[in-house]
């Protein structure tokens, strides 16, 4: 959405629920009212509320890794219609952020040039590559987590995408225009608000791998979202040098980064944890 809101008066409701049904209105396809307010604090209350989104992805990826399972579908299947599923309720934006940016990074282009690129709407093999790239990592992992029989594990991946993306937009980021979605939200991230999420979906995690039986698994999310974390902040870093600034363009790159990163680290954790037990 980075080129497709700009700043519109308005009033703004109860911060909590205003922030998640915008959240819900701007990341998802699912039919909900957001803020009739463009400013900043719309865009602050909705990034802060964006791991809401991530929660009923996760939920939905559940939902739907149960019913296959009862219907005795492949994990490959089920892994590739997880995938394909959190795409199309995001309206694949996200992965539309990833391509940009990647043909922007694959220019090597001054960072006017850079910028250029970044908004052509057309895709190039930078950004096919990187979408594919990412796409696969996500569906190998999912079916890795399935074989071993720790699907549960899947519900956080979108949660921590929607973290990552937070890291992008967190305070101290310049938006790359004035105008359009980023400066709706760029900068206005609290490192607090992440490190809530974060805590959050750790103590989910352990409560989750202790009823589940896997105990010895409790400790999978809280590393790994601190790694998917970090690695984004440094690619953060790195888009503000090469764009001189942050759009919604790279916000999506970052969640699609943290979630791929998670799913990765998911997968190679869990099989090197039950190959040393």
């Amino acid at each position: 959405m980075s080129g497709k809101a700009s700043f519109e008066e308005g009033e703004h409701g109860p911060a909590v629920i205003e922030g998640v049904t915008t959240a819900l209105s701007w990341l998802s396809v699912l039919p909900f009212r957001g803020a009739t307010a463009f400013d900043r604090v719309t865009g602050a209350r909705m990034m802060a509320a964006s791991p809401i989104v991530g929660v009923v992805f996760g939920l939905c990826a559940v939902a739907l890794l149960s019913l296959l399972g009862l219907l005795g579908v492949a994990p490959l299947l089920s892994a590739v219609l997880v995938v394909i599923m959190w795409e199309l309720l995001s309206r694949l934006m996200h992965l539309d952020g990833l391509a940009d940016v990647a043909d922007a990074l694959g220019s090597y282009a001054a960072p006017e040039r850079a910028r250029e690129i970044l908004a052509d709407p057309h895709t190039g093999l930078f950004g096919f590559s990187a979408a594919a790239f990412s796409l696969l990592l996500q569906i190998a992992a999912v079916m890795s987590l399935i074989d071993n029989g720790v699907s549960w594990l899947v519900f956080f991946l979108p949660p921590l995408g929607r973290v990552a993306g937070q890291v992008v937009a967190r305070s101290g980021r310049i938006p790359l225009s004035p105008t359009g979605f980023g400066a709706l939200v760029v900068g206005t991230v609290k490192p607090r608000w992440i490190i809530a999420w974060w805590l959050i979906f750790t103590v989910l995690a352990v409560v989750a791998a202790v009823a589940g039986g896997a105990a010895s698994l409790a400790w999978v999310v809280g590393m790994t979202g601190l790694v998917a974390c970090l690695i984004t902040e440094v690619g953060a870093r790195h888009l503000s040098r090469r764009f001189q600034g942050i759009n919604g363009d790279c916000i999506g790159a970052g969640i699609h980064l943290g979630t791929a990163v998670s799913a990765v680290l998911f997968a190679v954790a869990v099989s090197g944890w039950l190959a040393l037990t």
